[in-house]
């Protein structure tokens, strides 16, 4: 297969993928704390200068996730919180720690402070118990329950995001070797979550783009089919 024919090939496929990946960013524009993914484009391109097409086995380097901070939204719910600058909030699941910017919190009938799936939310020692009717939380995570202190919310982050993975119900795992530290430029705020940082109307335009991108892609393989055809059609009557 030609470097065109190939370069094309190639381009249907991480078209196809870029499509899905703006597709998902808009389906989240509405969920608190989501990160969007966008494409990495030095990936596709020097895939296209390869021989072979095994690289179209594996879509974790063609995309990355954007930790931008999203826009501050007021609710008024006592429980929700947000992460103004880095940080994030650290959650216990049946799979292990898993770390997450959607602060959509609430308690169980027992006290236990869970996210919006049940699964506990972590203080600095272990999980969150909370007794009584007043609670208030303060920019560094400390919550006080009728004006006592009763727990601290533990607000982590790592040296390279990149080795943070998307795990759905806006959980993220840590992939790498690599430990967790204290999100010191970040703070806690109540009443409010934190936004998508997806831009509808670029996800949009982008999406658009994709889908040209793609069209022209299979213009250029069909052609090139059609070349070839020809080629052993012409050779065949030599």
């Amino acid at each position: 297969m030609g470097i065109f024919q190939n370069s094309a090939v190639i381009g249907l496929f991480r078209q196809q993928r870029r499509y899905e990946l703006i597709s998902n960013n808009l389906s989240n524009v509405q969920t608190p704390g989501f990160k969007k993914d966008a494409p990495v484009f030095h990936q596709i391109f020097s895939e296209a200068l390869s021989p072979s097409l095994t690289a179209l086995s594996s879509d974790s380097e063609i995309s990355q996730t954007l930790f931008s901070q999203g826009e501050i939204q007021r609710t008024g719910n006592l429980l929700d919180l947000a992460v103004e600058g880095e940080g994030f909030f650290k959650i216990k699941t049946p799979e292990g720690i898993r770390y997450t910017r959607n602060g959509n919190f609430r308690l169980t009938p027992e006290g236990i402070l869970v996210q919006s799936h049940g699964f506990p939310v972590l203080g600095k020692n272990e999980e969150i118990t909370l007794r009584g009717s007043k609670i208030e939380v303060e920019k560094d995570g400390t919550i006080k329950v009728d004006g006592e202190n009763q727990s601290q919310l533990a607000l982590v982050t790592f040296a390279d995001l990149k080795g943070l993975r998307k795990e759905g119900k806006s959980l993220f795992r840590l992939e790498t070797e690599q430990e967790e530290k204290a999100a010191d430029g970040g703070q806690i705020l109540q009443g409010v979550q934190e936004g998508s940082n997806v831009n509808s109307m670029e996800e949009m335009v982008q999406l658009i783009d994709a889908l040209r991108s793609f069209e022209a892609c299979h213009k250029v393989v069909q052609v090139q089919d059609e070349m070839n055809a020809k080629a052993v059609n012409d050779l065949a009557k030599v």
